[in-house]
C-alpha cells in the first residue's frame, strides 16, 4: 500500500512532469489519420514517457532494478512486489509497445495506425492509474507549471494563481496576459503572436506543437490586450465582468500552462513578410500642377489636398480605386485611371490622383525593422 505520509521527492516529480508533458503533446492528434512518421514519433514518445513514469514510481517505492542498464520492461517485476497478487496495470500492452519501438528503432518497421493511432491517450490512462495506485496522486492535478522555463513567465503565472486564491478573477486574466506577452516576446518564433487576439491562423500554427486549437482561441478571447507592458480591456468585446468568473479563470490557468509548455521551446522558422511591413510607395509628379483631390463634405464637390510640382515626390500607400477599376473595364482605353493615395507625409490625409500624371515606385520603408533586417531591399516598379 502507498504510504501517504511519504513525500514525493523533486526528482520523482520532475520525471512525472516530463512524462506528462510528453504525453500531453500526443494525446490529441490534430489529424484524423497521422502519417506514418508522425505515428512513429508518437510511439517513441509514449514509450519514453512510460519509462520515465515507471522510473519515478520505482524510485519512490524503493523498487529500482539492480541492473546498471535498465529498460522499460525491467520496472514491472520490481514494482509488482508492492502488490504480489496483482500485476502492474498495462504490462502486456507495454510489452507490445516495447516491441513496436524496437521495430522502429532497429528494423525500420513502422507501426500500424489502427492499433497504435491512440497510443498517447492510452499510455496517459495507464500512467494515471499507476500514479493513483502507487503514489496516491492524480496525474491530472500534478503541477506542470514547474516546467515553465522562463522565470518571468513562471512568476507571472504564480501571480495569476495567487489572484485566483483571492477570488480576483480579473487579476488572474491580467497576470496571464502579461505572462503570455513575456512568453511571446521571449522567443523569436512566437513574435508574430498577439495577446488577446483569437486568430484562427495562430491556433492552426500552434496545433502542430500539440496545443489544443479551440482551447487556445478561447483563452485568447478571455485575455486582455497588452501594450507597452500594460493590459488594456476592450469593454465592447469580451472585457467585462460577465467573463471574470472562477470557471473562466481556472480554464485559462490550465490552458495557459498546457499551451506554454508546448511552445516555449518552439524553434524559429522563416515566414513570409507582408509587403506593407517593408515597403511603401513613392509618388512622383510627371508634370507641374498635379492635384491630389478628395470628395468634399457630404459628397459636395472636390477639395484639392495637395498639389505637386514636376519631380516632386511624396510617400504613402497607393491602391487602385475599386470603382475606377470597374469603369476602366467598361470604358476600355478611353477611361483615365485613378489611384487612391493615403499620404504618409501628412498623416490622416488621403485623396485620388490621375494615374497618368504620376510615377509610382515601391521603396523600402525607412524604419528600424527594415534597416536592421532588410537593409538591401531594392526599389520596385509599382504593380498596379
Amino acid at each position: 500500500m502507498v504510504d501517504n505520509k511519504k513525500a514525493l521527492t523533486r526528482d520523482v516529480i520532475d520525471r512525472l512532469l516530463v512524462a506528462k508533458d510528453l504525453l500531453e503533446r500526443i494525446r490529441f492528434v490534430p489529424a484524423a489519420r497521422p502519417d506514418r512518421l508522425t505515428l512513429a514519433r508518437h510511439v517513441l514518445a509514449a514509450h519514453d514517457a512510460a519509462e520515465l513514469a515507471l522510473a519515478g514510481i520505482a524510485r519512490y517505492l524503493g523498487r529500482l532494478p539492480s541492473s546498471p542498464k535498465t529498460f522499460l520492461m525491467d520496472y514491472f517485476p520490481e514494482i509488482r512486489k508492492e502488490h504480489d497478487q496483482e500485476e502492474v496495470p498495462g504490462r502486456d500492452y507495454f510489452a507490445q509497445l516495447n516491441q513496436v519501438r524496437i521495430g522502429i528503432k532497429h528494423q525500420g518497421i513502422f507501426p500500424d495506425l489502427q492499433q497504435w493511432g491512440r497510443c498517447g491517450e492510452k499510455v496517459y490512462e495507464y500512467v494515471s492509474t499507476w500514479c493513483q495506485r502507487y503514489l496516491g496522486i492524480s496525474l491530472d492535478d500534478l503541477d506542470e507549471s514547474a516546467l515553465l522555463a522562463e522565470p518571468v513567465v513562471k512568476q507571472l503565472f504564480d501571480a495569476a494563481r495567487g489572484a485566483l486564491r483571492r477570488e480576483d478573477y480579473r487579476g488572474v486574466l491580467e497576470s496571464l496576459a502579461l505572462a503570455m506577452e513575456a512568453l511571446f516576446q521571449g522567443n523569436q518564433a512566437l513574435r508574430n503572436l498577439v495577446v488577446g487576439q483569437p486568430r484562427a491562423e495562430d491556433a492552426v500554427k500552434l496545433s502542430a506543437f500539440g496545443v489544443h486549437a479551440n482551447d487556445f482561441l478561447a483563452l485568447q478571447e478571455f485575455l486582455p490586450h497588452v501594450h507597452d507592458g500594460k493590459v488594456r480591456w476592450k469593454q465592447d468585446k469580451y472585457g467585462h465582468p460577465a467573463n471574470w468568473t472562477r470557471d473562466a479563470a481556472e480554464f485559462c490557468l490550465r490552458t495557459f500552462v498546457h499551451s506554454a509548455l508546448r511552445i516555449q521551446d518552439a524553434e524559429w522558422i522563416p515566414g513570409a513578410i507582408e509587403f506593407d511591413w517593408v515597403y511603401e510607395h513613392k509618388i512622383t509628379a510627371k508634370e507641374n500642377g498635379v492635384e491630389i483631390k478628395r470628395q468634399g463634405f457630404l459628397g459636395k464637390g472636390e477639395i484639392v489636398v495637395r498639389t505637386l510640382h514636376k519631380g516632386e515626390s511624396i510617400r504613402g500607400q497607393v491602391s487602385r480605386n475599386l470603382s475606377d477599376a470597374i469603369m476602366s473595364i467598361m470604358a476600355g482605353s478611353e477611361h483615365k485611371p485613378v489611384l487612391s493615395i493615403l499620404i504618409f507625409d501628412e498623416p490622416g490625409i488621403s485623396g485620388e490622383v490621375d494615374a497618368t500624371k504620376v510615377d509610382v515606385k515601391c521603396v523600402p520603408k525607412d524604419d528600424l525593422f527594415v534597416r536592421e533586417h532588410f537593409p538591401d531591399l531594392p526599389e520596385l516598379d509599382y504593380d498596379s
